[in-house]
């Protein structure tokens, strides 16, 4: 009996040091920042996110949201992709460069900065143990790399080239401020599309020349090659890559240009032919009228969005048009002038239909 006690004791005693050990060590543990995707031993370590770049491990991440969100950490991310970060310890934020490609990373804000375009992806950065994460969905939606979640598995491949999208339409607004430079295409108010300019956009001329953003005007028809990422506001934005201007004419006719969008009020005949239209909607321009009366000439413009020619029978009653002409308007009201190009945006009989 003696003996078995003494076996019974050394065991209770050599669990008390087992115990002990774990418990100081939890306690060593706990004076260095704490890896908060670390799991207990019963839960398989099913909150573990990992996570490979290109074909290597990188450190792990974590889920949010109950499991539909995998976290991966930003420095590790962006050094398997050859990017450039830049931490700003008082502000907690990270600027992200390669070549063409700028964003910019605050923590605790789902806001995340393309071009000087702005995406929400639905879940906030966040500092764990002294590493900011970020959404595995910033690596597709930012960084344009392709994600797979398999299980807890994230698998993230960069894209050599970037995928764009090219597209024509009619410049309808310029927005030339010092930090955030677009051009609006394709309709005015929350119609067309945002072209939001970086200092990498190229201006190219209908002859194949480099120009410059104070070379545009409204009214130029211009084919545009920008991201497939868009954001989801009126009218969508989007990075922008080149502007190719697809109009001939000096600049110097096109600077001063006047625009107004809007339906079509009345139309004038004379002689069996279109003479005059008065347009009523929305300026483009602060000097440019809502209500105006232009006479159609000759080398009048009456085009589409595409820059395709449009029959002068088309500009009816009712249809949704911008008009772009000359500063040299009556002092009439409404004001007369006279259009150096018309868009057809909507013949009447579709604006019916709908």
């Amino acid at each position: 009996m003696n003996n078995n006690m003494k076996k019974v004791s050394a065991l209770m005693a050599l669990s008390m040091a087992l115990g002990g050990g774990a418990a100081y060590a939890a306690t060593l543990d706990n004076t260095k920042p704490v890896h908060q995707t670390s799991v207990s031993a019963d839960s398989n370590a099913v909150s573990v996110v990992n996570v490979s770049v290109n074909g290597a491990s990188i450190s792990d991440g974590y889920w949010k949201k109950d499991g539909k969100v995998a976290m991966i950490p930003l420095r590790d991310l962006t050094d398997a992709l050859g990017i450039e970060l830049k931490w700003n310890k008082e502000t907690k934020t990270a600027e992200l460069t390669r070549g063409a490609l700028w964003t910019q990373v605050i923590t605790g804000k789902d806001q995340y900065s393309v071009n000087k375009m702005l995406l929400t992806l639905g879940t906030a950065p966040e500092i764990t143990g002294g590493t900011l994460y970020v959404p595995a969905s910033f690596a597709e939606k930012v960084l344009h790399g392709q994600v797979n979640t398999t299980g807890n598995q994230v698998t993230i491949s960069s894209e050599e080239d970037v995928k764009t999208v090219t597209e024509r339409g009619v410049i309808t607004r310029i927005s030339n401020q010092d930090k955030y430079k677009s051009i609006q295409i394709g309709g005015a108010g929350t119609d067309g599309i945002v072209l939001n300019l970086s200092d990498e956009t190229k201006f190219i001329s209908v002859e194949g020349k480099e120009i410059a953003l104070t070379d545009l005007a409204i009214g130029m028809n211009v084919e545009a090659e920008h991201s497939l990422i868009t954001t989801r506001s009126l009218p969508p934005q989007t990075p922008t890559y080149t502007v190719t201007v697809l109009d001939d004419g000096a600049k110097s006719q096109l600077k001063e240009v006047l625009g107004t969008a809007g339906t079509i009020e009345n139309v004038t005949t004379a002689e069996g032919s279109i003479s005059q239209i008065e347009i009523t909607g929305t300026r483009l321009t602060e000097t440019a009228p809502d209500h105006v009366v232009l006479n159609i000439a000759k080398d009048t413009m009456i085009v589409n969005h595409e820059g395709e020619t449009v029959k002068a029978e088309e500009l009816t009653k009712g249809t949704k048009v911008i008009g772009f002409y000359s500063p040299v308007l009556t002092r009439s009201l409404p004001p007369i002038g006279t259009a150096w190009k018309v868009v057809v945006e909507t013949p009447a009989a579709e604006l019916e239909a709908k």
